[in-house]
């Protein structure tokens, strides 16, 4: 089976003149597969319907599950697929999944968050040239390597990275910026939520400030898991401790269940 179907056929063609090459006029989702299954499917969907709806466009939900589950299926390694909707096409394509980069420390930098008005953050789109040239100015300017950046608003609180929600511990707390319209709303986010009240770990949805003492420090996808932040504006940082393996250990307990 071909790992790409492009409107509704397996190894089809993608239309060059689409806006989404040209302008940036698109709308993704990013999975994984556990086990040959499509880990949190149906929240992945709701998220791309979100983002759908707010582009003004329509698309087919029943064919983009029957081509992420055949593509699920047809591999015997755990996988990455992608979903790229436009106004006028859909692409769904799936690739090995880099594993090393599954909870893997990570280095970011804070850069001030510089929102859009008329484009909200629940939008997974696919204009993000700003985004990586941040990092790579991050990159430059501290004279390291950074992976991502965090975005900080104008009263100092982190709000979310380039490619990942954040995820902050104090005290044996979880603390993690609240879904306020200008981030995105992670699947795997709710799912370390979920993962911490399993773990009788108290969660806080609420700002939080850059500038305070913090134990453990982690950025969160479906491609990383729950990574931990070491570098932070060419310092060390936090990264991972006990709360955090404890999230990891009942993540992977909801996910053998």
């Amino acid at each position: 089976m071909s790992p790409t179907w492009v409107n509704g056929e397996p190894g089809g063609s993608f239309a060059l003149d689409d806006a989404a090459i040209w302008a940036g006029m698109g709308v993704f989702e990013s999975l994984r597969t556990v086990k040959r299954v499509v880990f949190r499917l149906e929240a992945h969907l709701d998220r791309l319907a979100q983002s759908v709806a707010w582009m003004g466009w329509t698309w087919d939900r029943g064919a983009v599950t029957r081509e992420l589950l055949n593509l699920a299926a047809a591999s015997e390694h755990e996988q990455k697929l992608n979903v790229l909707i436009t106004a006028q096409q859909r692409l769904v394509a799936a690739v090995p999944l880099d594993l090393s980069r599954v909870g893997a420390p990570v280095r970011c930098a804070t850069v001030p968050l510089q929102a859009v008005a008329w484009l909200p953050g629940f939008v997974k789109h696919t204009s993000r040239a700003a985004w990586l040239l941040a990092v790579r100015e991050a990159s430059r300017r501290l004279a390291e390597p950074v992976d991502e950046v965090i975005w900080v608003d104008e009263r100092g609180c982190w709000t979310e990275a380039n490619r990942s929600n954040l995820i902050a511990v104090r005290d044996g707390v979880v603390h993690t910026p609240p879904l306020d319209g200008r981030i995105l709303e992670g699947v795997t986010r709710a799912f370390v939520i979920e993962a911490a009240v399993a773990g009788r770990i108290p969660v806080v949805e609420g700002p939080v400030f850059g500038a305070g003492r913090w134990d453990e420090l982690y950025l969160c996808s479906t491609l990383k898991d729950l990574a931990p932040v070491t570098r932070l504006d060419g310092g060390p940082a936090p990264g991972s401790g006990p709360v955090g393996a404890e999230i990891g250990l009942q993540m992977d307990r909801i996910r053998s269940a």
